[in-house]
Parts: structure tokens; C-alpha cells; sequence
């Protein structure tokens, strides 16, 4: 691996901290600070080069304001799984540099769209794995050719290799975690309900001869 692209919800940090790891023990891995923003429109990827000072996290929460404040400091906004959780898609893909085009926690359905929109709107295409766990980590390689900036690499169409999608399972389990940390008991619940018939249904599928 040559770049990753982290971006943990709402917070910078974790792009941060591994591009400290990273520098700590000698891995030439390239790292931007990066962070997915859970805007009032839906999710955003906002992306700047390696050791940059990103605007702060409060003022991305209003989509219009983010799209401005990002593109003034010289980063990128993209478009992750428009099709999930976003309002008014088609305007926001107007506003963004990329849109992802294939992510292993969307259906087939939702990524054709999405390559439609990116084709409508002319914009950059990316992919991503979406990981909660470490084991997802593979299920997405994405080749680059080398730019001088990283925005610059990211701004190419990318080569996908050996897109996988996760299960289901993996989807409702990040889920349930996400509801315990917000204190929602009832939404935990019907996750984890979903999260033990997923598992039923492909425990069944891989039994199948």
C-alpha cells in the first residue's frame, strides 16, 4: 500500500494518528488528512494533503458551507455511496470533485446508479471499501498513477481491482456499535435483530451445495 485514505466519521484523528504510525516506523505509506463529515445532506469525503491544518469539523457540518471551506483551503469533497442516506443527490453531485462509483457496502443497484450520476455530471470516480473491521480492509484495491499531490493522484479515475462486497452481517454490525455510542437503545435493537438474521440467511447460502 503506497496511499490510504482514512477517514473516520466526524473527526480527522484517525487520518492523523496512522499517518503518525506510519512515519513512527518507517512505512512509506502516504496519508492526506481526511475525514467522512456527516453533513445535513448526507456524508461527505473531504479530503486535504498529508500534515495540512483542516478547517475544523463545526463549521462542515452545513453542506453548503463545507463544499465552500474545503475548496478554499485547497481540498477535495467527494460524493461517498450518493445513493444512501443523501437528499437531493443529483445537486450535490454537481458540487463535488468525485463521486464513488462502487463501495462494498452498497447494493449492485445503488452503484449503477452512481456510475450513471458520475458520467451525468462528469465528475471523477472512486471506490471504497467502507470498513468497520479490519477484515474488510482487502475488499477494495484501487490503483493510481503517482501525481505530484495527492489531490492531484485522487482526481484521476481509478483502476478497481477485485471489487468485493461485504456481507450484510458486516453492514448491521457496524450499525449496532454505531447505536451504542449514540445512546439509542431502540435503534441498537432493530440492528442487532438484522444483524442475527443476516447472519441466518448467509449461514444458510454458504451451506447450500
Amino acid at each position: 500500500v503506497d496511499l490510504a485514505v482514512v477517514s473516520d466519521h466526524n473527526s480527522f484523528d484517525g487520518a492523523i494518528e496512522f499517518a503518525g504510525h506510519c512515519r513512527d516506523r518507517g512505512l512509506s505509506i502516504t496519508v492526506p488528512v481526511a475525514a467522512e463529515v456527516r453533513t445535513d445532506r448526507g456524508d461527505a469525503l473531504v479530503v486535504f494533503e498529508p500534515n495540512s491544518t483542516p478547517p475544523s469539523i463545526d463549521r462542515l457540518l452545513s453542506w453548503e458551507a463545507m463544499v465552500d471551506e474545503v475548496h478554499a483551503a485547497g481540498g477535495l469533497v467527494g460524493l461517498p455511496h450518493p445513493f444512501r442516506s443523501h437528499r437531493g443527490v443529483e445537486e450535490l453531485a454537481r458540487q463535488v470533485d468525485l463521486i464513488e462509483v462502487f463501495n462494498a457496502r452498497c447494493t449492485a443497484e445503488q452503484d449503477a446508479r452512481s456510475v450513471a450520476l458520475a458520467e451525468t455530471v462528469s465528475a471523477a470516480r472512486s471506490y471504497g471499501v467502507d470498513a468497520h473491521w479490519a477484515r474488510e480492509l482487502d475488499r477494495v484495491v484501487v490503483e493510481y498513477e503517482r501525481r505530484a499531490t495527492v489531490i492531484e493522484t485522487l482526481l484521476q479515475d481509478a483502476r478497481c481491482h477485485h471489487p468485493t462486497r461485504s456481507p450484510k452481517s458486516d453492514w448491521m454490525a457496524a450499525e449496532v456499535i454505531n447505536g451504542i455510542k449514540r445512546r439509542r437503545p431502540l435503534v441498537t435493537g432493530y440492528f442487532v435483530a438484522q444483524y442475527a438474521r443476516s447472519r441466518l440467511v448467509e449461514s444458510v447460502g454458504r451451506g447450500r451445495p
